[in-house]
């Protein structure tokens, strides 16, 4: 069908922009997107080591966007299901690394949660079906897409604090620092229940923890002006709670 050769191509496509964008704000003259981050430091930005895994997303994305795009795959029924989800996800990276530098912060909340959106549907949609996906299939759809997913939903909640920050919005009464506390949780919270309504989904639950480890360590020894036990403590303690989440759903899956 020719929607099908549509959704490979879209892939294949949004794949690369991905990678590609960066460069354009760049050879505009604009800030890089972690010197445009810097500027506003937030209680849960992780330490800049963690955001070496776009690296890791970024190959995986275009091993699978190949992947798809064979002609053996083209009527693939798991990617007719999530196909035009994984492009739209990878569609919204490129937007967002090109809004994000040039200052329009709502709108790289809203982009970002676009991208938030497609991923949760991705996983939700591939969930009922990974016990009988195979192992390229495992590694390409589930893997991938899980990790993409665990990163954004700690990217989603700095971005969230970082744009708020820039645009002049003081939280009050609360303090910034109480803020960050109740947004680590969340982000925890969120993750551990993503991780047991997935059955034990260790790569988006490994993935939150890499950011939530990067949390912590940049609240005990980063900038000074957003140092906080407090809100560190509630990293660790949200590490704790995703871990033991991951833990009782492998346990509990191997029990059935």
């Amino acid at each position: 069908m020719k929607s099908d050769r549509l959704r490979q191509w879209a892939n294949v496509l949004f794949s690369i922009t991905q990678i590609a964008a960066p460069a354009i704000p760049a050879a505009m003259g604009l800030p890089a997107i972690g010197e445009v981050s810097n500027r506003y430091p937030t209680y849960v930005v992780p330490a800049g080591y963690a955001f070496s895994i776009w690296s890791l997303i970024f190959l995986l994305t275009v091993i699978y966007a190949v992947w798809q795009a064979l002609p053996a795959q083209r009527a693939h029924p798991l990617l007719r299901r999530v196909g035009w989800l994984t492009a739209a996800a990878m569609l919204g990276n490129t937007v967002w690394e090109l809004v994000f530098p040039r200052g329009w912060y709502a709108l790289s909340v809203l982009v970002i949660a676009g991208i938030l959106a497609s991923l949760i549907v991705v996983i939700a949609r591939t969930a009922p079906r990974r016990q009988s996906l195979s192992a390229t299939e495992r590694a390409l759809v589930w893997v991938t897409f899980s990790i993409f997913l665990g990163w954004i939903t700690v990217a989603t909640v700095a971005n969230v604090a970082g744009s708020g920050l820039a645009l002049g919005w003081t939280g009050a009464p609360l303090t910034a620092e109480m803020w960050g506390i109740i947004m680590i949780a969340i982000a925890g919270g969120i993750a551990a229940a993503v991780t047991w309504s997935t059955g034990g989904n260790a790569g988006y639950a490994l993935t939150v923890v890499w950011a939530l480890v990067a949390v912590f360590i940049a609240r005990r020894g980063g900038d000074e002006a957003v140092r906080s036990g407090t809100v560190a403590w509630t990293a660790a303690g949200s590490i704790l709670l995703i871990l033991s989440t991951l833990a009782v759903s492998k346990l509990r899956a191997r029990s059935e």
